[in-house]
């Protein structure tokens, strides 16, 4: 970890920073075993938390799973190069993608009322080998926001605090680990909401703290820029925008957070809700950024990285606001990592079908806690981890999500497959064509130059990579229905034959209904329909249309 800042400014004590630590930490454990109390003997509150959550709370969820404590450092560090045309373009971007959510959680409800991940959909419309690799990546997607989301925290307790910083990230994963395992789902859920509470009552007062200690003057604001817009925050809003929307797409929280409302009526009204809500919290932080170089203390000429800005102003204030912001990252944190945890485990038991016992599933995601923890101590560039994810998931996500579409119902899994592949490969041959050489346009794959460059090149990775999904998609199935054509096989088209009546009200009004014992979840497997003699999933089916 850089010790650029660790000295900037006061630290809050050991014995100080212990009990704030640990205090908060174990509040969260007692609120996380209580919400989960009503869930952990309720397998459908347990896995799925389907319709349990009312507009509000769903509303205060939305934003948990959009925060973590690594606003302060990306957030600020937009703001020191963008200027606050940058902030206000990821302030926006970090909220809009909800609406897609709004919509698209509809389609999934009207193709299975009793949908419950992305997986389970991408199972029921493309079959195991899609199956397979979209849990792969929503694993691996879960895992790098973990890293990411700990190394942030890492970095913030070693510039706050003199403590060695690996003892507590531990501590956060177990307690987290602790309740959700306890209570599942519904936990983590109850938990975030009351969490987010807590946060933007934290938030308020950091910033209300802040407009009152830090005055920049008009010279100040003048002298350092940042207030104009500029090219690369027009740029932003486009391409954080598709970076982040194509993402969330990827992450299982963000799921279990759609099925989780009510109705269709409330879930628009959450994201809605969940949409000003993170635009507020986000701008507020990432103002930090202007504000830091307005008032003087961040400089681009300094050795600190703008992504320090947020807290080279605590370091200008009392000792208690490092203090109030020593509670509310690791608040932050416990609300990233829980969400995370619950996703993780969502991807991993779809991934095996649900075929194998709770309690090995959940000794996995212990597990994996581990090399989490490890990489997260080897320091990566936060930003970095992220655009990778993102442009992964602008490459692979519309062949997905084109299932849902009636009149697309003629692509088949490798269709879908190709699609996948084909988004990537059209990242790295609009690279080369741009850059005019074969590396460097490949590389563009890594995006190892960053988010801030000068030139186009990441704008149009981001916008060739789901474009190019699309066209390979449609023309591989194109000439793999022209070859079924002239070898007088049937076309492929698939049926919707999941049976779409809706209990997953009894699942919450009466649990008893269900298994309290949840190795005996696996006692009923259930199949899909036969497609061509072969189990294909549940509602694929081939036609007679050729």
């Amino acid at each position: 970890m850089s010790d650029s800042t660790s000295d900037a400014g006061p630290k809050v004590s050991s014995p100080a920073a212990n009990a704030l630590i640990y205090v908060t930490l174990i509040a969260f454990l007692a609120l996380g075993m209580f919400a989960g109390w009503r869930s952990h003997r309720n397998a459908g509150l347990f896995l799925k938390a389907i319709k349990s959550q009312s507009v509000w709370s769903l509303s205060l969820n939305f934003l948990a799973v959009n925060i973590g404590s690594g606003i302060f450092f990306s957030l600020p560090e937009v703001g020191t190069i963008a200027g606050i045309t940058g902030v206000f373009a990821y302030a926006f971007a970090s909220g809009a993608p909800l609406f897609l959510f709004a919509l698209i959680g509809p389609l999934f409800r009207k193709h299975n009322a009793k949908q419950w991940s992305m997986t389970a959909f991408v199972m029921e419309r493309y079959g195991r080998p899609l199956h397979i690799l979209y849990g792969i990546i929503c694993t691996l997607f879960v895992g790098m926001y973990m890293v990411s989301e700990l190394t942030t925290i890492y970095s913030v307790f070693q510039l706050l605090t003199p403590l060695h910083p690996l003892a507590p990230m531990i501590v956060i994963c177990i307690i987290t680990t602790i309740y959700t395992a306890f209570g599942g789902v519904f936990a983590s859920l109850m938990t975030d909401a009351i969490q987010c509470i807590l946060i933007f009552v934290l938030i308020i007062v950091a910033v209300i703290t802040v407009g009152v200690s830090v005055r920049p003057s008009r010279e100040d604001i003048e002298r350092a820029g940042l207030v104009k817009p500029t090219k690369m925050g027009g740029e932003l809003f486009v391409i954080l925008t598709l970076a982040i929307a194509f993402s969330d797409m990827y992450h299982q929280g963000f799921w279990q957070r759609t099925f989780a409302s009510r109705n269709d009526r409330d879930l628009r009204w959450a994201t809605f809700n969940g949409f000003w809500l993170v635009f507020i919290v986000t701008a507020l932080v990432g103002m930090a950024g202007p504000l830091a170089a307005w008032s003087g203390t961040w400089s681009p000429d300094s050795d600190v990285p703008g992504s320090s800005a947020f807290f080279t102003i605590i370091a200008s204030m009392a000792g208690w606001v490092s203090g109030l912001t020593l509670v509310l990252t690791t608040s932050l944190s416990c609300c990233a990592i829980d969400t995370c945890q619950t996703a993780m485990f969502a991807s991993l038991y779809d991934l095996v079908e649900q075929k194998v016992s709770i309690w090995v599933v959940r000794a996995v995601v212990i597990l994996l806690n581990i090399p989490v923890i490890f990489l997260a101590m080897r320091a990566p560039d936060i930003l970095q981890v992220y655009l990778l994810a993102d442009l992964l998931a602008s490459a692979t996500i519309l062949p997905v999500l084109a299932g849902l579409i009636s009149k697309l119902n003629f692509v088949h899994w490798t269709d879908a497959l190709v699609g996948c592949f084909g988004g990537i490969i059209a990242v790295g041959a609009f690279g080369q064509a741009y850059l005019g050489n074969r590396h460097d346009g490949w590389r563009l794959l890594l995006l190892d130059g960053g988010l801030y460059v000068d030139d186009e090149r990441v704008l149009g990775a981001f916008c060739f990579a789901p474009l190019g999904s699309v066209v390979f998609m449609l023309f591989f199935a194109g000439l793999r229905m022209g070859v079924t054509k002239l070898l007088g096989r049937q076309q492929y088209h698939y049926i919707n034959t999941v049976s779409n009546t809706d209990d997953d009200d009894d699942m919450i009004s009466n649990p008893d209904k269900f298994s309290t014992d949840f190795n005996r979840e696996n006692a009923e497997k259930k199949t899909g329909p036969k497609i061509a003699g072969l189990q294909y999933g549940n509602g694929g089916t081939l036609s007679d249309t050729g």
